[in-house]
């Protein structure tokens, strides 16, 4: 999935500024007496299932240039890489920064392999190489939604632990520990593939994401005749606060219900953190919120309710976590992840 799938397909320009402040520290417990200099800035792509977007990022976060966006080519691994250095070029202006890309689907972060990503085509993809010799350096390659998640923890709700679930087309969550997104292989943070019961066809199970995602209440909405065709979540929950509005409601309780649950489950797995939601329904409300805490309570026993919160860097957070992976790969696995 892409990165605009599990944003709900937000797209837009130059990405946001995240609160500066909070600089990625580059010393720490074990380098050596004479550290090399901070490096001031990289440069971040968030390749999204319509459009690759970039931006220069400094080390707090702050946003000092950026390049319009250029539309995705799919099935053209070719010309997804030439899309990635045209915007490179254009935003690096001959400084030399270190530059890091966040992609969508199944990724082999430790390989720099694309594993698989349905919507844009490719499979097994050796993309970190790929771009790496087209740029003439190396290439920090990295998950859209881990992506997202890092730059949250650094910049944007400044949480260091947390469980962080983005909600789009898709549903995908990252574990974050010290402001570092725990290490997993391929499929790891997958929940939206978990199989549940699905409430709108009683007996059949189906994909959470298929039910819960932005897209699938959009169109569970559209079913039950209460947004037109071609309307999205956002129509969906408009008209679920509006009077009249019960089936879209339920449409809401449901979805949010069953991902709630899921995330009960796992919070007994990784222990009481606060769960952050991003992606394009981060900012849906009781709707969303009153819903998922729901959720969550049927599966709990003694453990104390979640503190569910919202993200704050909207659809920039994953280019602002792709230059902060650069950021990471140029100063050294030692760097400290949050101050």
């Amino acid at each position: 999935m892409s990165a605009d799938d599990r944003g709900g397909g937000a797209e837009g320009g130059a990405p946001r500024s995240a609160a500066p402040g909070r600089a990625l520290p580059s010393g720490g417990a074990g380098h050596s007496p004479s550290p090399a200099a901070p490096v001031p800035a990289a440069i971040g792509i968030d390749i999204g299932g319509t459009t690759v977007k970039g931006a220069l990022v400094g080390r707090d976060g702050s946003v000092l240039g950026a390049a319009d966006p250029r539309a995705t080519p799919v099935d053209d691994v070719p010309g997804l890489v030439g899309a990635v250095v045209g915007l490179v070029r254009r935003l690096d202006a001959g400084r030399g920064v270190p530059v890091g890309v966040c992609v969508p689907g199944i990724i082999d972060e430790a390989l720099g392999v694309g594993v698989l990503s349905a919507n844009l085509g490719w499979r097994s993809a050796p993309l970190r190489r790929l771009l790496s010799a087209a740029l003439g350096s190396p290439v920090a390659l990295g998950h859209d939604v881990r992506c997202g998640a890092l730059a949250e923890s650094l910049w944007g709700v400044g949480e260091a632990d947390m469980l962080y679930v983005a909600i789009g087309t898709g549903i995908a969550s990252v574990l974050v520990i010290g402001s570092r997104p725990c290490p997993g292989p391929a499929w790891a943070g997958e929940i939206g593939q978990i199989v549940v019961e699905d409430p709108d066809h009683p007996g059949r199970r189906a994909p959470l994401e298929q039910i819960a995602s932005a897209s699938a209440i959009a169109r569970r909405a559209v079913e039950a005749g209460m947004i037109g065709p071609g309307e999205g979540a956002r129509e969906a929950a408009e008209r679920a606060r509006a009077p009249g509005g019960g089936p879209a409601a339920m449409v809401f309780a449901s979805a949010m219900g069953l991902l709630g649950a899921q995330l009960g489950i796992v919070r007994h797995q990784v222990g009481d953190l606060p769960l952050v939601i991003g992606g394009g329904l981060s900012e849906g409300g009781p709707l969303v919120y009153d819903n998922l805490a729901r959720g969550a309570a049927s599966v709990t026993g003694r453990m104390p309710p979640p503190r569910i919160v919202p993200a704050a860097l909207g659809p920039a957070s994953q280019a602002l976590g792709a230059a902060a992976l650069a950021l990471r790969s140029a100063q050294g696995p030692s760097a400290p992840a949050h101050q």
